[in-house]
């Protein structure tokens, strides 16, 4: 399971977010807003089967937009993680702040060559978004 730390007014904003999505949420995403109401997250990723989301408590989870499971998930898997924060920033800009930062011994990944993945235009599966791979331990 997958848990981000959110400083106070991050929380309280997620919180209102999810709140107020059946209202402020675009009529291309009004398909979302039980789930969002039941499993109280704010979807950040909205994939083939799936949609990723945040909890005002930073826990990530994931619920299916097909029927194939009932219920919510925790989020684990790490590249899945990043995705949902990469492209959830793009959507609500409180969550930039939890995207990781690139640190002195991280490397570039090699996504960073391609037009269409510094546009973020396609996210790489390899980097989850962020551009980067961590040192190796």
């Amino acid at each position: 399971m997958f848990r981000v730390q959110l400083p106070g007014d991050v929380a309280t904003c997620i919180a209102a977010r999810i709140e107020r999505f059946a209202l402020d949420s675009p009529d291309q995403l009004k398909w979302q807003c039980h789930s969002v109401a039941e499993f109280g997250a704010l979807p950040l990723y909205h994939g083939w089967v799936e949609t990723i989301g945040i909890r005002p408590d930073g826990e990530l989870v994931r619920w299916s937009t097909e029927n194939e499971y009932q219920g919510v998930k925790p989020l684990e898997d790490r590249i899945w993680m990043l995705t949902a924060l990469v492209v959830g920033s793009r959507k609500y800009p409180e969550i930039r702040t939890m995207v990781p930062i690139k640190g002195n011994d991280d490397t570039d990944c090699s996504c960073m060559s391609h037009p269409r993945f510094v546009s973020g235009e396609l996210i790489c599966g390899k980097c989850g978004g962020i551009g980067w791979l961590p040192a190796a331990d």
